[in-house]
């Protein structure tokens, strides 16, 4: 059996069993910082650590929690999502455009309805750019809609160089083994696999539109350790809001979690491993430490 602490910012660390619940105060006035939990095993010879990813924040994310560095310290092997720095940027281009890319001389306009045309490029004015036919014109809708999440972030003052993975990363650089949990290619074949019929994409911009509150929900769910609004705000209302887009999160979601923490469960027999993943897979139902509390 697993027994899962976790390392909350509001200065406790709860340990979970598959039966009940009992929280332990370990840090009376530890700093705000973080979403992540520790695992042990029964006979308490085993450890992980599970932190969730932002992976686009700012500066007002750090310093991360104290006693999630220590778990980072503890640990022999940092598992990510990603280490993009593997694939050169001409490599990475290629794989977009075989994958997330419509052939030459076929535009977005071509194949999704006037309607949702109009949907797509109302929503990049919004964010200041104008010709998004020229700019974006073969981008499937998957590449589209993540292309929307990313501009919607750096309009609020986001990047991926302040993201929790890639603080990790560095801090791992030239100390630690480092393990990819998935790889470039396969995150950009999983872009282009998202459902993109009619009501499944208009739905997905939908989710979209009230991006400043989403995103601020998101990072005081993170700054304040609570994975319930974290589910929230990443899933459960777009799931109640939104049920076509149920295959959407199953694919974005529910899918790797399974591949998630069998890797976990297999790193966690003979090291200590230190996991940092979008925190969208580790909370709520299906979540990644749901998934493992119920394999006991």
């Amino acid at each position: 059996m697993i027994n899962v602490k976790i390392v909350r910012s509001n200065n406790m660390l709860r340990r979970l069993t598959v039966c009940c619940l009992c929280c332990v105060a370990l840090f009376a006035h530890a700093e705000n910082r973080g979403l992540a939990w520790e695992l042990n095993s029964k006979d308490g010879l085993h450890k992980a650590y599970l932190m969730g990813a932002v992976h686009l924040a700012n500066g007002s994310f750090y310093p991360i929690n104290s006693a999630v560095l220590d778990g980072f310290d503890a640990s022999d092997v940092l598992m990510v999502e990603l280490d993009d720095s593997r694939v050169e940027p001409q490599a990475q281009q290629a794989l977009i455009e075989q994958y997330a890319y419509y052939p030459e001389g076929v535009s977005y306009k071509d194949r999704l309805s006037p309607a949702l045309v109009d949907q797509v490029e109302i929503m990049f004015a919004s964010l200041g750019i104008e010709n998004a036919s020229e700019l974006f014109s073969r981008y499937k809708p998957g590449l589209l809609g993540v292309t929307l999440a990313a501009l919607q972030a750096q309009v609020l003052g986001y990047s991926a160089e302040y993201g929790i993975d890639s603080y990790f990363l560095e801090k791992a650089r030239y100390r630690k083994k480092i393990e990819e949990l998935e790889s470039f290619e396969f995150q950009i074949k999983l872009i282009s696999e998202l459902p993109s019929d009619e009501e499944s994409f208009s739905d997905a911009l939908l989710n979209m539109a009230d991006f400043e509150s989403e995103w601020k929900g998101l990072e005081d769910a993170w700054k304040q350790g609570d994975a319930d609004l974290m589910y929230e705000l990443a899933i459960g209302e777009g799931m109640r809001d939104f049920p076509s887009l149920e295959n959407y999160y199953e694919v974005l979601f529910f899918k790797r979690n399974v591949q998630m923490a069998e890797k976990l469960e297999q790193c966690f027999s003979d090291r200590v491993c230190f996991m940092v993943v979008g925190a969208g897979h580790l909370v709520g139902p299906s979540g990644v430490v749901d998934l493992l509390q119920k394999k006991g």
